[in-house]
Formats: structure tokens, sequence, C-alpha cells
């Protein structure tokens, strides 16, 4: 339990520190970094991971068999 919170609490730090660095490159506070790439990538991410799910939902329906028909007579009465 107590490593948990330790982990909680790490992640909850690292959000922060990364919410206020992005922030700080997107505004083109941080001079060494291009702010242009602060909008390019995460787009980039975006559109990868979007593609990535179409192409999973292809793959489902074209290794997934198609469902037997339910019969509606009930044989056991």
């Amino acid at each position: 339990m107590a490593a948990a919170k330790i982990l909680g609490g790490a992640l909850i730090a690292l959000s922060i520190l990364g919410s206020i660095l992005y922030t700080l490159w997107f505004l083109g506070l941080i001079t060494w970094l291009d702010p242009q790439l602060a909008v390019k990538i995460p787009i980039l991410l975006i559109t990868l991971f979007f593609f990535f799910v179409v192409g999973f939902i292809g793959y489902v329906f074209l290794a997934t068999r198609p469902a037997e028909p339910i019969n509606s007579k009930t044989t056991s009465q």
C-alpha cells in the first residue's frame, strides 16, 4: 500500500512538472527548444494513435469469425 502511495505521489509530481515544462516550451520561453515542435509532436502522436486504432479495428473485423446463428426453437422442453 505504501508503494502505491509513493508511486501515486511521483506520478502527480511528474504530471505537474511536465505541464509546467510543456507550457514554457509552447510559449517559447525555453530558448533552445523550437516552439513549433511543441505543436507538431503531439499532433503527430495523436494522428498515429488514431490510425493505430483504425488499423486495430480493421484487424479485429478481419480476424474475427462470424457468430453462429442462434436458433429460436428450443429442443428441450
